[in-house]
């Protein structure tokens, strides 16, 4: 009986070894990212590993049914293989493979990110190739320490059933390959990519800091020579950000072949250590001794091998048996240094030996993960920040230090000071107490000024920021301050028809307390009118006619100075969409900047100053799309207004008004840079302002197959050609299908010609609701409320057009005839005035 349960346990397990298709990866959401990690406590997520590649008709006919026939080992991913059993001449080829039960969403592009692969591989899915890195059978390295991220079709994805992830995998190293490092993952690309940007920016932002603490010693250096240790610190600190961006995988945007960086890289390395130990020799004054000439000795011919050969194995052979034991040589002498001085009881040695043994400490980890003991992220560029912090500590106590010397040298020089300065502070006494009240003033205005001038922004797609540098400066019982007529606000308001984002970028005329005038009553009234906007009537009304009225009310406050208050201004309003609607009243043109390129989103001038007589008859509202990563600046003439010097050193205002465009691309439209960059090219001669909206679109785009964009086109050459009834039957199943925004558009639009009004009036404010650009629809939605006998929601959408487009004829004389039926004759007495200046008629 025993041996027949022996026998039947045994039969268990081998079914159960050879059922591979049995272990398999569920995808948790189709919107979240899924780790394809090996787990250490379920064995089911271990990979499947083959020796020896497959050919390519093999994997295309790889299924559940024939998957179990291959001889498959199981392994953990990501984690280096083991080396062979012989060793081989020819380049050993693997094959990792995981099957993933998908769950997906149509309208999302899925990835893979499938870690560091040593060193080329061909990766497909059920049998299709989707992405490959290396040129196969190469005798040089490709790209072994490379994150390898594909795009998957969507067409090859099976969903809700087990797909076959498969990458073929030839190494460069024969001891060492496959996924060795980072982590398997499968999700949304842009989940995917943006958790790759994020990774290795923040190293990057490290390693800004670290290149920003070298050039600081190496200016030190340069102010005194004879401080050879911050040479070598500024050194070791450039080659350690250099190693780390070498390691980093934003170097493969810059085109340079593997090779070369991979070359560059082993000879920084060799560099770190005698840099790091030269640094605390001449630091603690300590000498060069024989020992440690004969270790830079190595070094050196070390590098000068590295320098003139270009074989990788090689030099991975080197630094591994060769160099890296003599590391231990110099940590050896390093600590001895720091141990002696830790006697001498010197607080320099205290606050380095606890930095350097941290980054101790992440040497050796970095090592042991680079030679394959284990998976472990790369930690050095963090740790090294500590190291950072402790030299930091040490300059802040010598600063301390010297800055105590210093007070200690003026106490003995105070009384003549004071005797010296007694008869200028008699004479200054009366001036300073005129100037006391005329500060009063300023602070008092400038304190009135600060609430209305605030930030206020609840749309998350949108990064608002704003920067105001005043011309008169004042103090006023020891706090600073500063006047002028630049002012910018943001705010928000909810309509029907969403959450909008209200911005004002002004100028008011005039210096110092008269432009502060304008300032103040520009957000009095910008203010009081975002409080009412919590009616119901307010919350009711498009963007284009709110807009209109913050106008209109600014234009009225402004115009009842009678000409002595006038001020240019930007206002807006813009939706989580990016979608702004805009007015520019004689303010300086807005700058748009897109991939990396400047330039103004207007071209001429359509209206004058706020408070300028009749100037509702140049009144226009502009409207204009940002798209993903768009930065939108509004800034006062103060930008344009910078002193220049000529060849002849003759000092001149600058006329170019491009010229700040070339600015912004210089400092990728970052405020403050760019109020640097303005302040190092010339001298800033008048009140200063910048508004700045970056727009982030959390809104995946919608994408249509290429089967059903060449069926859509079909429809659209029936509908020209007047087949409305052929253009609908198969126009409205593909509707039912993907409701896409230029289907409703040409849906309403074949509707509209039908006069099926209520049909026309559903499809064209879908489309129009995607996309409000465009005007047409506008005008369509206005005739088809118009004939179901809707006059008023007519009015509304007329209106919206005419605020936009006055040359829309068709518009405008739909527009006064409902005004004219709606016997609403105040109304369109305010508009003819629209019309006057440019001779337009209905």
């Amino acid at each position: 009986m025993i041996k027949k349960l022996l026998i039947l346990l045994v039969f268990s397990f081998s079914q159960l070894e050879s059922s591979p298709l049995l272990d398999f990866t569920i995808q948790n959401h189709p919107h979240s990212i899924t780790s394809l990690d090996s787990n250490q406590n379920d064995p089911s997520s271990l990979w499947y590993m083959k020796e020896n590649g497959l050919e390519e008709s093999e994997i295309q006919n790889l299924t559940e049914e024939n998957f179990s026939k291959y001889d498959w080992k199981r392994i953990k991913v990501p984690g280096n293989l083991t080396p062979p059993k012989e060793n081989e001449k020819q380049k050993r080829t693997v094959i990792l493979a995981k099957w993933i039960e998908m769950d997906v969403d149509p309208n999302i592009q899925y990835s893979f990110r499938l870690g560091i692969i040593n060193d080329r591989d061909r990766t497909y899915l059920n049998g299709k190739l989707i992405g490959k890195t290396g040129e196969w059978d190469s005798p040089f390295p490709q790209n072994y320490d490379k994150l390898r991220i594909y795009s998957i079709p969507s067409h090859l994805i099976l969903p809700k059933k087990k797909n076959l992830l498969l990458i073929k995998i030839q190494l460069y190293f024969q001891n060492s390959g496959g996924i060795e490092q980072d982590e398997t993952l499968l999700g949304p690309s842009t989940n995917i990519q943006n958790r790759f940007y994020k990774d290795e920016f923040i190293k990057l932002i490290f390693l800004t800091i670290y290149i920003t603490v070298g050039s600081y010693f190496l200016f030190l250096f340069i102010r005194r020579r004879k401080d050879r240790e911050n040479l070598f610190f500024s050194l070791f600190s450039f080659s350690f950000v250099l190693y780390n961006f070498l390691r980093n995988q934003l170097k493969y945007e810059l085109g340079f072949s593997f090779l070369e960086m991979k070359k560059l890289e082993y000879l920084t390395i060799l560099l770190l250590i005698p840099f790091m130990y030269h640094f605390l020799r001449t630091l603690f004054e300590d000498k060069y001794v024989i020992f440690a000439k004969i270790l830079d000795g190595f070094q050196l011919l070390v590098f000068s091998f590295f320098l003139f050969s270009n074989n990788i194995e090689h030099f991975n052979f080197v630094l591994s048996n060769l160099v890296q034991p003599t590391w231990i040589l110099y940590v050896i002498l390093i600590f001895s240094n720091l141990i002696r001085n830790l006697r001498k009881k010197e607080k320099r040695a205290i606050y380095i030996t606890i930095g350097l043994t941290i980054v101790l400490i992440a040497a050796i980890i970095d090592t042991a993960t680079n030679r394959n003991y284990w998976v472990f992220p790369r930690i050095m560029g963090y740790a090294f920040l500590f190291f950072n912090i402790s030299l930091a500590m040490i300059l802040a106590n010598s600063f301390v230090k010297l800055n105590e010397e210093f007070e200690d040298l003026n106490k003995n020089l105070e009384k003549k000071v004071e005797d010296r300065t007694d008869a200028l502070n008699e004479s200054l006494n009366q001036l300073q107490i005129l100037k006391e009240k005329q500060d009063g003033d300023y602070f008092l205005t400038s304190l009135l000024i600060q609430p209305l001038a605030r930030i206020e922004n609840k749309i998350p797609e949108l990064k608002i920021e704003s920067y105001t540098n005043q011309k008169k400066k004042f103090q006023f019982r020891g706090k600073n301050g500063e006047i002028g007529g630049d002012i910018c606000i943001v705010g928000s308001i909810h309509l029907e028809s969403g959450e909008y984002t209200v911005f004002a970028n002004a100028d008011a005329m005039g210096k110092s307390i008269q432009g502060a005038g304008g300032a103040l009553v520009l957000g009095v009234v910008f203010q009081a009118v975002l409080s009412r906007a919590k009616s119901s009537y307010t919350k009711r009304r498009p963007p284009e006619l709110w807009l209109k009225d913050l106008y209109v009310e600014l234009q009225s406050v402004f115009a009842s100075f009678d000409g002595s208050m006038l001020s240019s201004v930007v206002l807006g309003m813009v939706g989580k969409n990016g979608y702004i609607y805009y007015i520019n009243a004689e303010h300086p043109w807005s700058i748009l900047y897109r991939d990396g390129v400047a330039s103004f989103i207007e071209t001429e001038l359509s209206m004058r100053k706020l408070g300028f007589p009749r100037n509702n008859s140049h009144f226009q509202i502009k409207t204009f799309s940002l798209l993903d990563g768009d930065v939108l600046l509004v800034g006062s003439d103060g930008r344009d207004d910078i002193g220049l010097m000529s060849e002849t050193e003759n000092r001149y205002i600058n006329e170019d008004e491009t010229l700040i465009l070339r600015f912004v691309e210089r400092t990728d439209a970052k405020l403050l840079p760019l109020v640097q960059e303005l302040e190092n090219n010339g001298e800033i001669t008048d009140d200063i302002s910048f508004l700045r909206i970056a727009y982030q679109s959390e809104i995946p785009k919608l994408s249509i197959s290429e089967e059903i964009r060449r069926t859509f086109l079909k429809i659209q050459t029936d509908a020209k050609k007047g087949n409305y009834e052929n253009a609908l039957s198969e126009l409205i199943p593909l509707l039912t299908q993907f409701s896409h925004p230029n289907f409703h558009s040409l849906a309403g639009k074949i509707y509209f010609h039908q006069k099926k009004w209520i049909e026309a009036l559903n499809h064209l404010k879908l489309a129009f609701n995607e996309n409000q650009s465009k005007e047409n629809l506008l005008y369509m939605i206005a005739k088809s409320e118009f004939q179901l006998g809707k006059i008023e929601d007519a009015v509304i959408w007329c209106e919206r057009l005419f605020l936009r487009n006055k040359s829309h004829k068709q518009n405008t004389k739909l527009f006064f005839r409902l005004l004219d039926l709606t016997e609403n004759f105040d109304k369109k007495s305010f508009y003819l005035e629209f019309l006057s200046h440019e001779g337009n008629t209905i």
